[in-house]
């Protein structure tokens, strides 16, 4: 294993309960600090404090959660929410689907990069100094985007899974070594 060090900073999921509209106007009420204001955005935008995650709630029954940093805070801040729901007589599914759309991480590779070198010899990849500091460096499997700069620091965005996160790490470590 690759010893690249990363921390997860966000995890970016969909929530779908099925068969279940929401009334936002009903919903504003119940949950403290919920921004309702239909002329500007169509749904309820509404953050938890613990775990820490923001949601945005549409009549549709569905949701996104984001801004969880583990996928263990993610749906604790989800199952908190459907309780609020429920207690308040709202009724939804037990089980809603849960889909992970993207985890972004920042990764330390422990060494410098020669960007110059990596654009020249490695397709994906776009570089232009002169317009970002980063090189974008794409991957197919597994399917993310990583951003490399030239102190050895990267961003992984596009993840679906933990695995993914390290998968990319160790993949970035075998072209480029």
């Amino acid at each position: 294993m690759v010893d690249v060090k990363y921390d997860i900073q966000n995890i970016v999921l969909s929530v779908t309960y099925k068969d279940t509209e929401f009334d936002l106007e009903k919903l504003a009420g119940i949950l403290e600090g919920a921004r309702y204001d239909p002329e500007v955005f169509p749904g309820i935008a509404y953050q938890s404090v613990d775990p820490t995650a923001s949601f945005l709630i549409f009549a549709s029954g569905k949701m996104n959660c984001v801004g969880a940093k583990s996928m263990e805070d993610a749906k604790n801040a989800i199952e908190k929410l459907s309780q609020k729901l429920k207690d308040s007589d709202i009724e939804i599914d037990d089980n809603p689907e849960v889909k992970v759309q993207n985890m972004v991480a920042s990764f330390d590779f422990g060494r410098d990069f020669d960007l110059e070198m990596i654009a020249r010899n490695f397709r994906n990849t776009e570089y232009e100094p002169e317009v970002f500091p980063g090189l974008v460096f794409r991957l197919d499997d597994p399917k993310a985007v990583i951003l490399l700069f030239v102190s050895g620091k990267g961003v992984c965005a596009g993840a679906k899974s933990e695995e993914d996160i390290k998968r990319a790490a160790e993949r970035i470590t075998e072209v480029i070594e």
